[in-house]
């Protein structure tokens, strides 16, 4: 159980770094809302290490904060501690990151939400895309086996050849007749081909 926890929490601390690297590059740079990265940081620790927490915080945040004070960290820390805390969901830290559906879905994150979709939407937008794969794929299959596109083959079909037409007969009283093919040499435009019956 330890082990599966701790892959929940390398993975989504490896996608907030790829956010910050996306959003900021190498390290986070000295702004207003640069310690939220901490905060959440220090959320998930909290919950993964419980006691060793603060020193696995204060190693991430030296790397990917150097400029941040060791004191403003470890206030982030306590007030982190000072709240009844329970593992954050999905979508409280896309809010949180203020993670649009359109980053997340160009950065391939996948256990952080979106503050702009509804956990709901993302998964009918997810099964939508799934869908569209397997059409694709299908699609791919039936070409490399030989089928034909519908619109190739309908340039093709009776339907739009008719070659009844040039008998003067009706499709059904052809199709009687054993489907016979006009010869290309001896059809005129305007006179039909006589056909005993």
């Amino acid at each position: 159980m330890r082990a599966s926890r701790w892959n929940h929490f390398r993975g989504r601390m490896r996608e907030i770094e790829k956010l910050i690297r996306h959003r900021h590059g190498d390290i986070v740079p000295g702004a207003d809302d640069a310690l939220i990265y901490v905060e959440v940081i220090a959320g998930l620790a909290l919950v993964e290490f419980k006691e060793e927490f603060v020193e696995v915080v204060l190693g991430w945040a030296a790397r990917w904060l150097p400029w941040a004070r060791k004191a403003d960290i470890e206030d982030v820390i306590y007030e982190r501690t000072k709240v009844r805390f329970s593992d954050l969901s999905a979508d409280a830290l896309g809010h949180a990151l203020h993670l649009s559906y359109a980053e997340r879905s160009a950065l391939d994150i996948r256990t952080i939400g979106a503050f702009d979709v509804p956990k709901r939407k993302r998964a009918k937008l997810q099964k939508e895309k799934r869908r569209q794969r397997d059409r694709s794929r299908k699609e791919e299959q039936r070409r490399a086996a030989g089928a034909l596109s519908r619109a190739d083959y309908l340039a093709n079909s009776f339907s739009q050849v008719r070659p009844w037409e040039a008998f003067g007969i009706s499709r059904r009283t052809w199709e009687r007749r054993g489907k016979p093919m006009p010869d290309a040499a001896t059809i005129s435009d305007c006179d039909p081909i006589s056909l005993a019956a």
